[in-house]
């Protein structure tokens, strides 16, 4: 029972490319900008979470400083209820493909509403809904047994240089079963070729080329 992350899915998505999305182009999901500055804002917003100190990582960056501050002005409610909130949760959902069980894993910043998950996403980033954000959401109503219409993601799309976006984004049965078939239609397509999962090093989860992310319509 294979488990697929999101960096295999992606692998799969650039080999696959011209054969499920002729129209789009591929593009290596990493920016330009200094990966280690992107890495350590995600060290630096689990310490703050936790309730740890700070300060040496904020004073030695800037730019995280910066961003730390913009994030606290755009969801101030994370840092509230920061005791609530599972930072890097682990999701996993079942997924049958050609009567076998798979599962597709993820890592997502989760809190809860009256027993509701609501998802975070903050990264160094493009504004608006990638197909990472749609298999999380899709995984994560499964985990949670939720209804799809009951799910919502705050994305926090942050910038070197230009200002900091929120967007909320509400999810529903539509588009859950629409990510489910085009997870399908994407590993069945890989299983036809050959193609091996969990070969792809992990880091390409967290990749995103900031002038032009590639989007997967599904």
């Amino acid at each position: 029972m294979p488990v697929i992350n999101l960096a295999d899915i992606q692998q799969i998505t650039k080999t696959q490319q011209q054969v499920l999305f002729p129209s789009q182009k591929y593009h290596p999901n990493r920016s330009a900008f200094d990966s280690i500055v992107a890495d350590n804002l995600s060290l630096v917003m689990r310490q703050i979470l936790l309730g740890l100190p700070v300060e040496p990582l904020l004073n030695a960056y800037p730019q995280i400083a910066q961003w730390v501050s913009q994030i606290q002005e755009l969801a101030p409610e994370i840092f509230k209820y920061r005791k609530k909130l599972l930072v890097d949760n682990p999701v996993i959902a079942p997924l049958a493909i050609n009567d076998d069980k798979h599962f597709i894993q993820v890592l997502t910043n989760i809190a809860f509403k009256q027993g509701i998950p609501r998802l975070y996403e903050w990264a160094v980033r493009n504004p608006g809904l990638s197909w990472q954000d749609q298999v999380k959401l899709w995984a994560t109503t499964i985990q949670y047994s939720v209804s799809p219409n009951q799910m919502q993601l705050v994305i926090l799309a942050l910038h070197p240089v230009k200002p900091a976006q929120r967007l909320d984004v509400s999810w529903n049965t539509k588009n859950h079963r629409q990510t489910e078939k085009w997870l399908i239609k994407l590993l069945t397509q890989s299983q036809e070729n050959n193609l091996p999962f969990n070969i792809v090093n992990s880091e390409l989860t967290s990749m995103v080329d900031l002038e032009d992310i590639s989007e997967v319509s599904i």
